[in-house]
């Protein structure tokens, strides 16, 4: 707990966390200026206020990645990780808190913009806020498993192209997951299906029970990127 709140103190005076939370914020605002806005075609599409705050989430999702990829590498190639280390902290240790800093500015940062685009479209949305809350703690979910590949990448390369690296793969995952077809089952977006779940709320057959779906494929993804995170920080030169 103690180093969880160093990192997260370093991100704040960094404003590297206003960064991060401030573009899930941002990513509500399509929502609130146009809550009613009539959609084209069909659910989902640009023309849906939905669908832009899916795609806005999976930016600032991604957004985190790179940023967690170059926090990382970068306080291991200045030698901030290796003085902790010397102090008898495991370099496990060292790798689950970064990652546990950035899971809770994930929160800090999702739970304010659903509540805000809850508030915009709720007149669209008619089930309650239950599948939007549900459909947002998933694409969270595949938000943890993007910064622990950022966290990998971050213990394997320099602070600059591990962070473009980290944000432009997970960028170009959650991306295309959100704006996706609706119902494509792809197996490579099942663990991002929350962002496409919210994208189509308002027409989604099951947005529930996908949703809890999506969160535990994102899960499953995150932790297996984690272990290959915590074993290559081991292994990194600090």
């Amino acid at each position: 707990m103690a180093l969880t709140g160093l990192a997260l103190r370093e991100l704040w005076i960094s404003f590297r966390l206003l960064l991060v939370v401030g573009t899930l914020l941002f990513a509500s605002l399509p929502a609130l200026v146009q809550p009613h806005a009539a959609v084209p075609a069909a659910a989902g599409g640009p023309g849906d206020p939905s669908w832009w705050l899916a795609v806005g989430l999976a930016v600032g999702l991604a957004l985190a990645a790179g940023v967690a990829a170059a926090t990382v590498s970068a306080e291991r190639r200045r030698g901030t990780a290796g003085w902790i280390t010397m102090r008898a902290v495991p370099r496990a240790t060292v790798a689950l808190t970064w990652f546990a800093a950035f899971a809770l500015l994930l929160v800090v940062g999702l739970v304010p913009a659903a509540v805000v685009a809850w508030l915009s479209l709720e007149p669209l949305l008619p089930g309650g806020p239950a599948p939007l809350a549900v459909a947002v703690a998933s694409a969270g979910c595949a938000g943890t498993a993007a910064v622990a590949a950022g966290l990998l990448l971050g213990a394997l390369l320099p602070a600059a192209p591990a962070g473009i690296l980290a944000a432009v793969v997970s960028g170009a995952w959650l991306v295309a997951s959100a704006a996706g077809p609706a119902g494509s089952g792809a197996w490579w977006s099942l663990p991002a299906d929350g962002l496409r779940i919210i994208a189509v709320l308002g027409d989604a057959a099951r947005p529930v029970a996908d949703s809890l779906r999506a969160a535990g494929a994102a899960l499953g993804l995150a932790a297996v990127l984690l272990i290959g995170a915590v074993v290559a920080f081991e292994r990194a030169d600090l």
